[in-house]
């Protein structure tokens, strides 16, 4: 990160909001941590931090002009967990695992009459707070989940070269990689999501609606570096069929990769062993190990490949986000600029309601963001007949 970048100014009086403080649950993870960290740099906000460890805290963090307070907090604590929101303006929870965190702190957070960020969250967490919608709008309050790298950038990204490159689109494809030390949280969401069938496997989008693939073995891909040759595995989760159908996407592929194959089969024995030895176990046997090439430093890579129209002209694109850095941090990074963009639209459009963040923010904006914090953006026109991309 480059730390002669000079912090974003925003104007505190210029806020329509009770009070001007960030909190930030489960700020002594890895998700947390960046995010505090991206804050403190790009912003003037003020940060309420709060973590089950409070001497965590105070050993990773010091006291600053951004940092106000430290605070202990335990998410099943429903005392502690609303008087930490009673006191922030927005929370973004960064604490996991989201399987068992649901909807406790949107809850906490609709009690206190305070926005909501969450990094993680999916399909279940979505619905129970649209159940709670009619409050949430009475309330006049935003919540915004989803707001990490998968889902969250892995919507966004296809927005943004849609948008800026085409008039129709007819087929996308899109690679999502990444390699690092699993965290207990990472790998209890992983495996409730396998057990839950979160996702649909062997699909893709076609006409707009969810389709097998004609068979069902896994192809192996040469991708862009650092990747290199992988196993694509092809699946379609809510967050992103959605992205598709409010985009017009004719057909779309979504493939998660594997450095080897026995990851993946591995994955299918995932179900069996949780009901053998109990999710718990399980994923604290799988905290730790490491995902992807041993010999290979930490990365987080997105890599597309889009054909449409543009201005009567057929063109293809190929798009690639790198970050030299685990998946959680990355995360951490788009919950930060999640939190920069909600307070502009509070303040500008007065939203309201329950969305996943590829719903609700301008991609354009977003994505110049997370520009100037250490992530990499390569865009090229691979092939195009009789015309220009102005």
């Amino acid at each position: 990160m480059m730390k002669s970048m000079k912090k974003e100014k925003y104007n505190n009086s210029s806020l329509n909001m009770r009070k001007n403080i960030v909190g930030i649950l489960g700020a002594t993870g890895s998700v947390g941590k960046k995010a505090v960290k991206t804050l403190i740099e790009y912003t003037d906000y003020e940060l309420l931090l709060g973590s089950r460890d409070k001497d965590k805290l105070e050993k990773m963090f010091d006291i600053s002009d951004s940092i106000k307070e430290y605070v202990q907090v335990d998410i099943n604590n429903k005392v502690q967990l609303e008087d930490f929101c009673s006191r922030c303006n927005i929370v973004m929870n960064c604490s996991g695992p989201s399987e068992i965190i649901l909807d406790k702190v949107g809850l906490a957070c609709i009690e206190q009459g305070v926005h909501y960020v969450d990094v993680s969250g999916g399909e279940k967490l979505y619905d129970l707070l649209k159940n709670k919608e009619s409050i949430i709008k009475s309330k006049r309050l935003l919540f915004i989940i989803a707001c990490g790298v998968y889902p969250g950038l892995t919507e966004i990204y296809p927005m943004y070269i849609i948008k800026k490159y085409f008039d129709l689109v007819n087929s996308l494809k899109l690679y999502f990689t990444t390699q690092g030390k699993l965290s207990f949280s990472s790998a209890y969401d992983y495996i409730c999501g396998i057990r839950n069938k979160v996702g649909k496997g062997m699909k893709y989008i076609n006409r707009g609606c969810i389709t097998s693939l004609h068979n069902n073995i896994i192809q192996k891909y040469n991708l862009p570096e650092p990747a290199g040759s992988r196993y694509c595995y092809p699946i379609i989760n809510v967050e992103f069929e959605k992205m598709c159908q409010n985009n017009n996407i004719d057909e779309a592929y979504f493939y998660n990769t594997f450095y080897n194959k026995e990851d993946i089969e591995n994955a299918m024995l995932i179900i069996k062993d949780s009901k053998r030895l109990g999710k718990d176990i399980l994923a604290k046997k799988m905290t730790g190990k490491f995902v992807g090439d041993i010999n290979h430093n930490d990365f987080t890579m997105i890599y597309i490949t889009c054909e449409g129209i543009k201005d009567n002209n057929k063109i293809e694109i190929e798009g690639k986000i790198l970050y030299n850095g685990a998946g959680n941090d990355i995360s951490g990074i788009i919950g930060a600029n999640i939190i920069e963009i909600i307070m502009n639209i509070i303040q500008n459009k007065n939203e309201c309601g329950v969305y996943y963040v590829a719903d609700i923010i301008s991609e354009d904006s977003f994505i110049k963001k997370m520009n100037n914090k250490g992530i990499m953006f390569y865009e090229a026109i691979k092939e195009f007949e009789e015309g220009e991309i102005i």
